[in-house]
């Protein structure tokens, strides 16, 4: 069987993909009345309008609007949802120039054990921003920043909207599915940049990002598996097997020569 060919330019700024064999169906939604969930969506109900609910793998699922996302999260955690256990984005901006925000409470309440979990649920706009829960969740701190890092989502009111795990000069959001998977223009020469100066890039050459690439001449960073040399040096036709390390247990490693490093060149 012969699979079909499709064209793959800005294959990263697709948000979704047709798989060819075999597609999961969605899982099963049931109606939040008639569960123990059903006190919740009252309390909800009661004071902020919720676009959408069901019941989802066991966990209560409440669609509500931008807006509505900070009013909502002090109710549940006035009626016990006690943790933001995890807050995060999924992008359909190529799709329908929008983010799909969620954000996971969790009760440890003895009482709650039959309703553990709530996922409040909100889109917001390629251009919109969102209030911080900063105040009412520590954690909180932490994934709003996330957010706001990988994404570019800005959160309201948050004391300390910056950066957490890229550099504070980074460019560009590396979990948008228009990111390259090898990065950009930036990310290829910025260690370059910052550690030996612009004027090294037709030395040292752009970084290569690519996780896959093996290169059997590259002795910085590979090693060919019964025939170790110094770093760096260039590398030596030996005659015989040429291969890389095939699993995580190496059974037919055999060497009479074996180079000891005892430094870095």
């Amino acid at each position: 069987m012969v699979r079909k060919q499709r064209p793959n330019a800005n294959v990263q700024k697709q948000v979704h993909y047709s798989d060819r064999f075999h597609v999961i169906k969605p899982t099963a939604k049931s109606p939040i009345v008639g569960t123990p969930y059903e006190v919740i969506y009252n309390h909800l109900s009661y004071n902020h309008k919720v676009l959408e609910c069901y019941i989802e793998l066991n966990c209560a699922v409440f669609w509500v609007a931008k807006q509505e996302v900070a009013g909502v999260a002090a109710v549940l955690k006035k009626v016990g949802y006690s943790t933001l256990s995890e807050m995060s984005a999924i992008d359909f901006l190529e799709q329908r120039n929008q983010f799909e925000l969620f954000y996971q409470f969790v009760s440890y309440l003895p009482n709650f054990a039959d309703k553990r979990r709530v996922r409040v649920k909100c889109v917001l706009g390629a251009q919109e921003s969102v209030e911080s829960l900063s105040h009412l969740f520590s954690s909180a701190l932490w994934s709003e920043r996330e957010a706001y890092d990988m994404f570019g989502i800005v959160f309201e009111n948050h004391p300390y909207l910056r950066r957490i795990l890229m550099p504070e000069d980074w460019v560009g959001h590396p979990l948008l599915k228009s990111y390259p998977l090898k990065g950009d223009e930036h990310a290829a020469w910025y260690e370059v940049d910052k550690i030996f100066g612009k004027e090294y890039r037709e030395i040292i050459g752009p970084e290569q990002r690519d996780s896959a690439r093996v290169d059997e001449k590259d002795t910085f960073n590979f090693s060919k598996v019964g025939h170790e040399q110094a770093k760096g040096l260039v590398a030596k036709d030996n005659p015989g097997k040429h291969a890389f390390q095939k699993s995580l247990f190496v059974k037919d490693l055999h060497t009479d020569a074996p180079t000891e490093l005892k430094e870095r060149p």
